[in-house]
């Protein structure tokens, strides 16, 4: 992931997979943000291309973005699989909208 943030959680989202997932790369450190759009300067294009060919280095970022996604990709899998996390708490919420139902109709 290529980030360049702008506002609000951007900024977060950018420092996790930049500086602690190491799975993206900032597009340019320079420039101005802003919530403004009067304010906003605009990515020169060049420096677009600079950091898409940074990312896409053989053996560089993209393969530690690679590797991160297939590792989300296999918890997914298993949180949605039988007995797993996301499919336990789905069950469990069906459950307690039935119960709360059921209990709204006996009183």
């Amino acid at each position: 992931m290529l980030a360049w943030p702008v506002e609000f959680e951007q900024f977060i989202n950018e420092r996790l997979i930049v500086d602690i997932k190491g799975c993206g790369a900032r597009v340019w450190e320079g420039g101005k943000r802003s919530t403004r759009e009067e304010e906003r300067e605009l990515v020169p294009y060049e420096v677009i291309a600079e950091a898409v060919s940074r990312f896409m280095e053989p053996g560089g970022i993209i393969e530690r973005a690679r590797a991160n996604a297939r590792e989300v990709a296999t918890m997914a899998k298993a949180a949605m699989a039988e007995g797993g996390s996301s499919r336990r708490d789905l069950n469990r919420l069906i459950s307690d909208l039935f119960e709360a139902k059921r209990n709204k109709a006996c009183h």
